[in-house]
């Protein structure tokens, strides 16, 4: 797979004193892309969580027309580039929005 124009921009800009002092470690960045390289294999990316990957469901509740769920699960992410996102993004938060009626099948 070949570098695009904008994966060449993106790493120089990336690489600057910007990201080395404000926005994290360089180590960190070579982290991001050979995971990048990893994931933009679709057939090993389709892989990498299972499908039986724990989600919770926290809370349920029920509208007149429609059921909401909230829930969580740990990010996969930090599974495969420990350490890289901050504490607060590891446990993934949702809301679910499920009809109770379908307009189709």
């Amino acid at each position: 797979m070949g570098v695009s124009k904008l994966d060449i921009l993106y790493r120089r800009l990336l690489l600057t004193k910007l990201f080395i002092r404000g926005w994290g470690r360089p180590e960190d960045l070579k982290r991001l892309f050979e995971f990048r390289k990893m994931i933009g294999n679709r057939e090993r990316c389709q892989n990498l969580v299972s499908s039986d990957y724990p989600v919770h469901i926290d809370k349920i509740e029920e509208q007149s027309d429609c059921k909401i769920l909230d829930g969580h699960f740990v990010s996969p992410m930090a599974h495969y580039v420990p350490d890289i996102m901050p504490i607060e993004s590891v446990i993934a938060r949702f809301q679910f929005i499920v009809p109770k009626e379908w307009n189709s099948k």
